[in-house]
């Protein structure tokens, strides 16, 4: 997976490209922290060209959304494929997350 992370100004956004898996959860983790840790602690994640996430990615993101918390910030999601978005659903994890359609929509919700 290829993470690129861009500031806007007081949040970073965090756009994902391929598949969340064992592996690339890892990647993720430690690029989110890195942003927390230097104090950047409002992150939307932009899944705009995420194909797949397995138990291990959803895990993590949970992990991430409760450090951004902790810390006293927000880890919002935009632009879910339909599977993915499917995937959130079924496993209720779309009344934790904020979910939004376009950047500018979770930008805008800071």
């Amino acid at each position: 997976m290829e993470i690129t992370t861009r500031e806007n100004v007081e949040i970073s956004i965090v756009a994902l490209n391929g598949e969340l898996d064992n592996e690339s959860a890892e990647l993720l983790r430690e690029n989110v922290e890195q942003l927390i840790n230097e104090g950047k602690v409002n992150i939307i994640l932009n899944f705009e060209n995420l194909s797949y996430s397995n138990s291990a990615g959803l895990r993590e993101l949970i992990a991430l959304y409760k450090l951004a918390n902790s810390k006293g910030g927000d880890l919002k999601l935009c632009c879910l494929q339909a599977q993915i978005e499917d995937l959130f659903s079924f496993t209720n994890l779309k009344k934790i997350f904020s979910i939004y359609q376009d950047e500018n929509e979770a930008i805008a919700s800071f």
